[in-house]
């Protein structure tokens, strides 16, 4: 049983993710610490946090400050911290930041995710990985929506796996859109829901395959599907979301089946391809 006085840390980026996050933490017991990014949090967070921290993109002292600050011993990290953001203009790093950054190898998602996580436990923070809160929204075998994969795109979601497994093993992305075992598209630096539609910008009918990165920390980067990943699909008149059985998160899954099922797209949880 989780003390009442138990604070959990999220450490929040862009996205819904955060909301259910702090949902779910207070529905077990946590008192709940929202630290994220000024501007970019998802409206609609304070209903779930007792209290809400932010602090300037790129100044990790100033993040650090704040986690110490509130006592957070236990954390989970939640939301996209959206790499593109490094590049905006008048982006204002820190010299934490910037040291920081010198030192890694290089600027992959993993690598900066991993050296933060790093950061965080050598202070005393013992970060959870996300399914431990949340394990039950891990996408389920087999369709799970009206409409199931047909025998061709079924091929597509094997021939999609192991493209998608090798980006992922190169930390490039998660998903790729695939349509007769051909590559339409590949997730980079713009995420999933860039990623069909450029598809959609190609062919209709493309099968959308996304799975954990061979060697993923739970840490971070669990790749999560959710109501804009349908409205993507859609738009780009995609025919088939298929994501890995047990290790892909499944969020606003009532709604996102039920546009999947006005729109005639498959919606399926594979394991090995």
């Amino acid at each position: 049983m989780i003390p009442a006085d138990q604070t959990l840390g999220i450490l929040a980026g862009a996205g819904k993710l955060p909301i259910y996050m702090a949902a779910a933490a207070r529905q077990k017991g946590w008192r709940v610490t929202v630290i994220g990014p000024e501007d970019r949090l998802e409206p609609g967070i304070e209903k779930y946090a007792d209290k809400i921290r932010t602090y300037r993109f790129a100044r990790l002292k100033e993040f650090l400050d704040l986690v110490s600050e509130e006592k957070i011993s236990t954390a989970v990290m939640a939301g996209k911290m959206d790499k593109r953001w490094l590049y905006e203009p008048g982006v204002q790093f820190d010299e934490l930041c910037l040291n920081s950054l010198k030192s890694l190898p290089d600027q992959k998602d993993d690598t900066l995710m991993s050296r933060l996580v790093e950061i965080l436990e050598e202070r005393g923070v013992r970060v959870l990985e996300l399914v431990e809160l949340i394990g039950g929204w891990l996408a389920p075998r087999g369709a799970f929506s009206a409409k199931a994969p047909d025998e061709n795109q079924r091929r597509d979601i094997a021939f999609g796996f192991k493209v998608a497994k090798e980006i992922g093993r190169l930390d490039i992305g998660q998903t790729v859109a695939v349509l007769d075992r051909a590559v339409l598209a590949v997730e980079a630096i713009d995420g999933t829901d860039m990623t069909i539609l450029r598809a959609g910008q190609i062919s209709p009918r493309a099968v959308v395959v996304k799975v954990l990165k061979p060697g993923q920390s739970l840490k971070f980067d669990v790749p999560v599907v959710g109501m804009s990943t349908v409205q993507s699909m859609v738009q780009a008149k995609a025919a088939v979301l298929a994501v890995e059985a047990g290790k892909c998160l499944v969020v606003e899954k009532e709604e996102m089946v039920a546009l999947a099922e006005r729109n005639s797209i498959s919606l399926f949880g594979f394991e090995n391809g």
